[in-house]
């Protein structure tokens, strides 16, 4: 029998592949799990919130039962090709980004992980000539053990999740996994600002975006792409552009295609997304920002007269890092969330403002604001006290907004 631990929508898809192969399984979580379900398992997979310290490792370690993650699970049923992306922060647009550039050429392209498809839903359609696009959590890439990807893409890493992996180390090894198993034919794209050490026998790619920006072009091997006409902005876009542009080529893609598909790609929602201009002051949602490393790539993509309105649960950031940006660029900081008053501790900086709520943070903010100043929501910490997920965070952003007269 398996045991599939976590009711969410991997759990569920996991299971409904084992029932469609006619594989044994049950699905829990921790309401309904109990050590007797143990004597019958063969394997357990466990679905991506699952702490590595979670009392099922232990449960398992102590009968020697086999653990397995569900990237791990589906891999051993794919036989297509794997793009794989991981990083701190960028994950999702790059892996958007690659796969629309597959897409617009025809290939028979999936996307998924951490993207919100389930890996095991796409090794229920795909065949020997399929691309699957994944976007890799630490938390999907902790538990694995064989799986491997053809082209692999690192694009940064910085502290974060020590709520979940408990030391930097632990958050460091999981990322390094994504590239553990592959072999000199396959491709390792990584960031030159990452120095941890770790091997690979991948032809290793080091991403450097100085060697590829020229004035207002980013030229890479030939390609040429002027950066007025794109949609995406910030220096960060640019290196998630430059990784799948690298990426793209090294499959083989046509460069006209690469272009014109990265010129006409729009802004994932929630991430420095431009909102509205109300009397003068533009308001942005970058409720994706999770973590002090992607609210400092915000802060450096807009110019200066920012109000800042960040908090919420910290993942085990320092938020000082803020501070010599924060000094440079921002008039007010507002702060909201269950660690408010911890994050204040940690700013050098005169003009910080806690609020209750969201509501009245944006209020604040509008209050306080002048012509021409620029709003930006940028939380740098998990949403769960206050919200459902940085979605539901971001879209109660947009409606107060919206809402301004």
């Amino acid at each position: 029998m398996v045991l599939i631990y976590g009711k969410g929508k991997t759990g569920s898809s996991l299971y409904e592949f084992c029932k469609n192969r006619n594989i044994n399984a049950v699905l829990v979580d921790d309401n309904d799990f109990s050590t007797d379900l143990l004597k019958k398992a063969e394997k357990i997979i466990i679905s991506p919130g699952i702490p590595f310290y979670h009392q099922i490792y232990k449960e398992a370690k102590k009968r020697k039962i086999p653990v397995v993650g569900d990237i791990e699970f589906a891999y051993q049923f794919y036989k297509g090709k794997i793009i794989a992306i991981t990083g701190t922060d960028g994950k999702t647009t790059t892996t958007k980004l690659i796969y629309e550039i597959l897409k617009k050429t025809g290939h028979d392209v999936y996307i998924g992980g951490n993207y919100g498809i389930p890996f095991i839903e796409i090794v229920e359609k795909a065949d020997e000539n399929s691309v699957a696009v994944l976007e890799l959590s630490s938390f999907q890439l902790y538990s694995t053990k064989k799986f491997k990807p053809d082209i692999a893409l690192i694009l940064n890493i910085d502290t974060d999740h020590l709520n979940w992996h408990k030391k930097r180390k632990h958050y460091v090894l999981s990322k390094f996994k994504i590239t553990k198993n592959q072999t000199e034919n396959d491709y390792l794209l990584l960031n030159k600002n990452i120095k941890d050490n770790f091997s690979t026998k991948a032809k290793k790619i080091i991403v450097d975006i100085d060697k590829y920006i020229n004035e207002d072009f980013l030229e890479i091997e030939g390609l040429k792409i002027n950066t007025d006409n794109l949609k995406l902005k910030g220096r960060h876009n640019l290196e998630n552009i430059t990784f799948a542009v690298i990426t793209a080529l090294k499959i083989g893609i046509n460069p006209p295609i690469i272009k014109t598909t990265i010129e006409n790609f729009n802004p994932l929602p929630h991430r420095l997304e431009f909102v509205r201009n109300v009397n003068g002051i533009n308001f942005y949602n970058d409720s994706k920002s999770t973590t002090v490393h992607a609210t400092l790539k915000a802060l450096e993509s807009l110019e200066k007269d920012i109000i800042l309105i960040a908090g919420g649960i910290n993942k085990g950031s320092d938020f000082s890092r803020l501070n010599p940006l924060i000094s440079k660029k921002v008039k007010a900081v507002i702060l909201i969330g269950k660690d408010k008053e911890k994050i204040a501790d940690q700013l050098n900086f005169e003009n910080i403002l806690l609020e209750e709520s969201l509501e009245s943070a944006v209020k604040r903010a509008y209050f306080l604001a002048s012509i021409g100043d620029n709003i930006l929501f940028s939380p740098a910490c998990a949403s769960f006290d206050m919200f459902k997920n940085y979605i539901d965070r971001g879209e109660k952003f947009k409606k107060l907004v919206n809402n301004l007269k």
